[in-house]
């Protein structure tokens, strides 16, 4: 909403402009005004474009690594089941896991031990639970290799996860494309023709920009926006795990 109030009433100021300056001055400067209208459409048409597929990009990348770690905890899980009653402890220390990486990407609880904190500690938890293990034969031992990686990739994977989330689309380059589109709505505003059908060709374009933000800012947000991403499949796993 503030980004397609900002255009329009640039649009509008532009119409002012118009009014106030000397016919003459909009005239001899229309050449101008419409070279610098045209690079600035180029930039934020190639810089618009690019957020909003970077921001896409993030989304994707999510699902598919949110979808990616379902498989890998189950054949860990699997994996400490077979094992036997000693690796119990495995088996629990896996599903806190995975409810801190499900707190920490759906619930929004970014509080406490920073993920890199966290993930030290977790892997330190993991390496002195496997050293804790006495493997009295083969396939006990075969499980354990089976076993280390998947914790390992687990921790990499909901690790990488958060920290992708931290500043998907920089701040600041929204800012400058929201000036960019101010920039040129003032510009089609002082060229324009100030009647009812300009304007709401100017309501109509402010509302285009800002639902490109819109997007940008709801994809950068793959786990609380519109088009979030379903925990139902983390859900169903954790209450698999362990049992």
């Amino acid at each position: 909403m503030i980004v397609a109030l900002l255009t329009f009433m640039s649009g509008l100021l532009g119409f002012f402009l118009q009014w106030l300056l000397p016919a003459q001055y909009v005239a001899d400067a229309r050449g101008m005004v419409g070279s610098i209208t045209g690079l600035v459409i180029l930039l934020l048409a190639l810089v618009l474009g690019l957020l909003v597929w970077t921001s896409y990009g993030v989304y994707t990348i999510q699902n598919v690594e949110s979808q990616s770690l379902g498989p890998v905890i189950l054949q860990l899980d699997f994996a400490l089941e077979r094992y036997g009653p000693e690796a119990r402890a495995g088996r629990e220390l896996l599903r806190a896991v995975v409810l801190r990486a499900r707190d920490r990407l759906w619930g929004g609880k970014a509080g406490g031990a920073s993920p890199y904190a966290q993930a030290r500690a977790d892997l330190q938890d993991i390496a002195a639970f496997f050293a804790n293990l006495k493997p009295i034969n083969d396939e006990q031992k075969e499980l354990i290799a089976t076993a280390k990686p998947f914790f390992t990739q687990v921790i990499q994977t909901t690790l990488l996860m958060s920290r992708q989330l931290a500043s998907p689309v920089p701040k600041l380059l929204l800012f400058v494309v929201v000036g960019w589109s101010a920039l040129l709505f003032l510009s089609f505003g002082l060229l324009g023709t100030f009647n009812v059908v300009s304007v709401a060709a100017e309501a109509l374009g402010s509302i285009a920009v800002a639902s490109a933000v819109f997007m940008i800012l709801e994809f950068s947000q793959p786990y609380s926006g519109l088009f979030r991403i379903s925990p139902v499949g983390v859900d169903n796993l954790i209450a698999v795990i362990g049992r």
